[in-house]
């Protein structure tokens, strides 16, 4: 049993190991939905870690903008107003609550100004 997991460990890719990693931690958050499951314009929660922040400008103020990844799919959170928050840095972890909207072709999911907790 400890040699296959060893060799498996050996043999699988590390961003295959660390997206598996990343996915069993958010689904131990009680409360908490995966990105793919959580449905647009229904409040929900999702436990992520954030993958980028780019500031972008919208109607003539600035929005900080992160990209958030659970291992099963990706969402974007944007704080209008804002060039940086505290602690929101790439690789840290946190609880996003809000109202997701579907928006581009892929209907990727878009929260505005969401309540959150850093892990």
């Amino acid at each position: 049993m400890v040699l296959k997991k060893l060799f498996k460990n050996l043999t699988t890719p590390v961003t295959e190991l660390d997206t598996e990693r990343l996915r069993k931690f958010c689904e131990g958050r009680p409360g908490a939905v995966t990105i793919v499951d959580l449905p647009p314009r229904v409040e929900g929660t999702v436990v992520g870690e954030i993958t980028s922040l780019r500031i972008v400008p919208r109607a003539g103020s600035p929005s900080l903008e992160a990209t958030i990844t659970d291992g099963t799919g990706s969402l974007v959170v944007v704080w209008t107003g804002r060039r940086k928050i505290a602690g929101v840095t790439p690789g840290k972890r946190l609880v996003v609550s809000g109202r997701g909207a579907a928006t581009g072709p892929k209907n990727r999911l878009l929260i505005f100004n969401p309540s959150y907790e850093l892990l």
